[in-house]
């Protein structure tokens, strides 16, 4: 106890000292003068404080050359979402400028100044007078007012970056030589248009059919920044579509083959080919060419005036001859078309016909009418009907009788394969039918409308008969017809039309039509090589068709 007394003068002096310092500090702290600090936050984080904003803001500019060089600017800007934000302190830890941007440089890209382009949808969708918008296209003028473009509009936009105002307009009048040929937007724009005289057509208005703005500002080179005309050019025409594709031209192609082979308009495929001039150019196998597909950003309008002369249509009047077999007819008069002058407004929009205004129509020569001339004359030993009994669907029937002797497949009564269907039961000189529209390839009317039976060979057996090319490539034979053949080689029949009439021409027993069909070709001959079928799966396919998607039954 002694001993702690002892220490008491002691400890009360140490309380005493400290006392002292602690008054020092506080009335050295309270006479020293505040300083000014930036405190620095990146999308809300506060990353520090530093000196001097502007000191900050000239070494990332130093910093970033590379940059400079990448988008040929001549300034580096502070990331987006930055904030510097100043503030005065008695106190605070500052960080170097060199930090500060290693920091920054670690969570954000920096920006650039440039131009942002907001595309609107197209809006404009009747003719226009107003050659304003043509003449700002035509004189280089952009419009720079971002106070129409509503950022919550619900309208569709586009929004790219450039580092250049003139990169946009020149890429504009690429895409527009892409659809009107350079001279001719020169013509229009100073007023050299050739006058019409007959024919013809000039341009009225060419403007681009959406809204655009184009506002300058900081751009975050995480954005994709357009720095080049070229490169503005295929986003303007191609958008996010590979701008080259290319294709190797094979023996036989055409423009027009080559484009359908790829899947895009032969219009898409001279645009991309500038080099051809028209669609009846000639390729050369081993020649490569671009079949890339076109996706247009941008919707440039054309609109002009037409003077052409189009064709009018004729009529067909027939007339009944009954001194002619039934089912011939002869031309008397051959139809000639009129021509009409019409006068046209026209607008495209990236070279399609979008509108078409007809304003004048006038005749300059009118149209002569066809007159045909048809057979009603019947064969007297035939007094049945003249309907055939099978007449819906693709395929008509080629008989009024639906009756079949004997079906396609091997059977006991030919001892052997038999290629066709045997359909009687009509009559001997009942009208036979095309199933369907076609071309006359052969006929032989040589051999007796009777035989004398099985084994008679004229005709090669088939006696009388008819091969029509119809369409989907099948070929059918009409057989053992009577000798009154009504249609000819080359003659185009139309489905329904009487091509003869029933007999037993041939190696037959009796008054049937013999049908058969083949795929790919006829049975022998000049168009032969054709692949024999079942002339009811022309039918059967239908029926089945019916009972799956209509009846709802599983097959």
């Amino acid at each position: 106890m002694k001993n702690f007394k002892a220490y008491i003068p002691v400890l009360i002096a140490l309380l005493i000292s400290g006392l002292i310092i602690f008054v020092y500090q506080s009335t050295k702290d309270i006479n020293k003068e505040p300083k000014e600090i930036y405190k620095v936050y990146l999308d809300g984080e506060y990353l520090g404080a530093i000196k001097s904003k502007r000191a900050l803001e000239n070494y990332i500019d130093n910093e970033q050359q590379a940059l400079k060089e990448e988008y040929d600017v001549k300034k580096v800007y502070i990331p987006t979402g930055l904030d510097i934000e100043k503030n005065i302190t008695y106190k605070g830890k500052i960080m170097s400028e060199k930090n500060m941007y290693k920091k920054i440089k670690e969570r954000k890209n920096f920006s650039i100044r440039g131009y942002k382009v907001t595309i609107s949808k197209g809006k404009n969708k009747n003719l226009s007078n107003d050659t304003e918008i043509a003449d700002k296209i035509n004189s280089n003028e952009i419009t720079e007012d971002d106070s129409s473009n509503d950022e919550n509009s619900e309208d569709e936009k586009i929004v790219l970056y450039i580092t250049k105002k003139d990169i946009f307009d020149k890429a504009v009048k690429n895409f527009m030589y892409l659809f009107i040929g350079e001279d001719d937007v020169n013509k229009f724009v100073n007023d050299q248009q050739p006058e019409i005289t007959t024919t013809g057509s000039i341009i009225e208005n060419i403007y681009l059919d959406q809204d655009i703005t184009i506002k300058e500002s900081l751009i975050s080179t995480d954005e994709m920044i357009y720095t080049t005309v070229e490169d503005l050019t295929k986003f303007f025409s191609f958008n996010e579509n590979i701008s080259e594709k290319e294709y190797i031209i094979e023996p036989g192609d055409t423009i027009e083959s080559a484009a359908f082979k790829n899947e895009i308009s032969t219009r898409v495929f001279l645009i991309v080919n500038p080099e051809f001039t028209s669609a009846d150019n000639l390729l050369k196998p081993g020649q490569k060419v671009n079949v890339a597909r076109m996706d247009p950003v941008l919707e440039l309008a054309v609109e002009k005036h037409i003077v052409e002369d189009v064709s009018s249509g004729y009529k067909t009047i027939e007339k009944e001859d009954n001194t002619m077999d039934y089912g011939t007819q002869v031309v008397e008069v051959a139809g000639v078309n009129g021509i009409s002058r019409q006068t046209e407004k026209v607008r495209y929009i990236n070279g399609k016909v979008d509108k078409v205004y007809i304003t004048k129509t006038e005749t300059i020569k009118d149209p002569i009418d066809e007159v045909i001339v048809k057979g009603t004359k019947r064969n007297s030993s035939y007094t049945g009907g003249w309907v055939p009994a099978v007449f819906s669907g693709s395929w008509g029937w080629p008989s009024v009788s639906s009756y079949i002797t004997t079906y396609y497949g091997y059977d006991d009564w030919h001892g052997g394969f038999h290629n066709g269907l045997d359909i009687a039961l009509s009559g001997c000189y009942s009208p036979i039918f095309a199933i369907e529209s076609g071309t006359v390839l052969e006929t032989n009317s040589g051999c007796a409308d009777i035989s004398y039976g099985p084994g008679d060979y004229c005709g090669s057996g088939y006696g009388n008969y008819v091969w029509i090319a119809h369409p989907e490539g099948v070929y059918a034979i009409y057989a053992h017809m009577a000798g009154n053949v009504v249609v000819y080689p080359g003659q185009t029949v139309s489905k329904g039309q009487v091509i003869g009439y029933m007999g037993s021409s041939g190696s037959s027993s009796a008054c049937h039509l013999h049908f058969g069909t083949f795929y790919g070709g006829t049975q022998y001959g000049s168009n032969g090589g054709g692949t024999g079928f079942d002339p009811l799966s022309l039918y059967r396919w239908k029926h089945v068709y019916y009972l799956v998607e209509v009846k709802g039954i599983v097959v």
